[in-house]
């Protein structure tokens, strides 16, 4: 097993944590500086994010994320592929703002038209992603005190400018954990072929055996989707330490292989319901 530099220090330094403020200006200051950093470090942000985030109306996060167009922070794309029929995505002066509070370069691809920044398939499953990566930093237990799940988090755009193999699997984030160790975050929003999970199995043991991350926490909106997911794994784990790979001259995964993906792949449902409560009802 060998280690490569992450480089994900530098992310896992930046402040996503949502604090009040003592007064109504500085509540302002807070959740514009947040917003900015959402919508540049996922590509994206919408009303929906910004509703369970801030715990607000549709209204007034409408007047808040409309209040950052007007401040040349935003520009707002309508698209039906949003729970709310529209997204919002950073200008240049956005990133710029940005820059300035993450201490991070982020290319921008400058375009006449702003719907072109966003890829309309991927819509849905960035928002969810966004959620997850921030539902774990302000997670809070039964009694309503602060219970985080990591700390801090790389995203899906950042890690694969940090990792830019195509042999490495573009997981949608990595999280720090309260130990100091990293995890992936992969949501999975609709079922895929046994091929696919075999290609994205032996993904994940190269990431696990370079040290990309140590364990993977799997979410989803579907229990139907975790249970076919362990069952495609499942099948997998038995055939492939039988299946010979000629161009390495060793099984496709041996048997210490499978026992590393099935100690790192962790299946989270904690958050089933409050996906599909908040972005599918």
């Amino acid at each position: 097993m060998t280690n490569e530099p992450t480089h994900y220090e530098r992310y896992f330094d930046i402040n996503m944590k949502y604090t009040l403020g003592a007064n109504n200006f500085q509540k302002s200051v807070n959740r514009t500086r947040l917003t900015v950093l959402i919508a540049t470090r996922f590509s994206i942000v919408s009303p929906v994010i910004i509703r369970w985030l801030y715990q607000v109306s549709q209204h007034q996060s409408l007047v808040h994320l409309n209040k950052l167009v007007s401040a040349g922070l935003l520009t707002m794309v309508h698209t039906h592929r949003s729970p709310d029929n529209r997204v919002y995505v950073p200008t240049r002066a956005g990133i710029h703002y940005a820059e300035e509070l993450m201490s991070i370069n982020v290319h921008y691809r400058s375009q006449s038209n702003p719907s072109l920044l966003v890829n309309q398939n991927h819509i849905m499953h960035n928002l969810i992603n966004a959620y997850i990566l921030l539902r774990g930093v302000h997670n809070s237990n039964r009694d309503g005190k602060p219970a985080q799940l990591w700390s801090a988090f790389v995203t899906e755009p950042e890690f694969q400018r940090l990792h830019t193999k195509s042999s490495t699997r573009a997981v949608d984030g990595v999280v720090l954990l309260a130990d100091g160790t990293t995890a992936a975050i992969e949501v999975e929003n609709s079922f895929k072929t046994k091929a696919v999970r075999e290609t994205v199995l032996l993904k994940y043991l190269a990431s696990l055996q370079a040290g990309h991350y140590q364990k993977i926490f799997m979410f989803s909106q579907s229990q139907r989707i975790f249970d076919d997911i362990q069952r495609l794994h499942n099948q997998l784990f038995g055939e492939l330490p039988s299946k010979f790979n000629k161009r390495k001259q060793q099984p496709q995964l041996t048997i210490d292989d499978v026992e590393l993906l099935r100690e790192s792949i962790i299946y989270r449902t904690k958050f089933c319901h409050d996906i599909t409560a908040l972005f599918y009802s």
